[in-house]
């Protein structure tokens, strides 16, 4: 559970130190355990480790400038909505495949940074676009992966406050 609470964006990678073909595989082999509403593996992905591909990407959004210093990223591709039995619930498929490989990374040592593209269209055409993305699918994240180059990257932070966990009842601060 260390990787759960260790985990955190990364955004400057050790260029030096690059991530295998392999080991991109192997992370999408962990996305792809994540829950799908009604077994409908509604999702697919593209390994992304061309130097000029992930320049194209890090115009997708404001954001994400720093895809030209990582290692390779992964698009998590959604599959045409029309073709699955739970369309609705297609969105939560994709964000829990994305945040398995945030965690596997994590427990790998590899720096990852969540790059959302959906649901702003003009993100999700440039991706589409850059990696020929069509038949109705479309890009849903992208995550850009490395060796972080600060040592110190991942560490145990206290997020949880007292003030977010209501017992029984959600207790609105405002009205008390």
């Amino acid at each position: 559970m260390d990787a759960i609470l260790k985990r955190r964006s990364v955004r400057n990678f050790d260029l030096n130190k690059k991530i295998s073909y392999d080991e991109l595989v192997e992370l999408c082999r962990y996305a792809e355990a994540a829950p799908s509403a009604k077994n409908q593996k509604g999702r697919a992905y593209v390994i992304v480790d061309d130097q000029q591909t992930m320049d194209a990407l890090s115009t997708a959004s404001k954001n994400a400038s720093f895809l030209t210093g990582c290692s390779g990223v992964i698009a998590v591709i959604a599959l045409d909505p029309a073709t699955l039995r739970s369309p609705r619930l297609q969105e939560q498929d994709l964000a829990a495949a994305t945040e398995n490989i945030l965690i596997a990374a994590t427990s790998k040592g590899i720096g990852s940074c969540w790059i959302g593209i959906m649901p702003m269209e003009e993100r999700i055409e440039r991706c589409d676009k850059i990696l020929n993305i069509s038949d109705g699918a479309h890009t849903f994240s992208l995550i850009a992966l490395g060796y972080p180059q600060d040592e110190h990257s991942f560490y145990d932070a206290e997020k949880l406050k007292e003030s977010m966990i209501h017992y029984n009842r959600y207790k609105n601060a405002r009205i008390a």
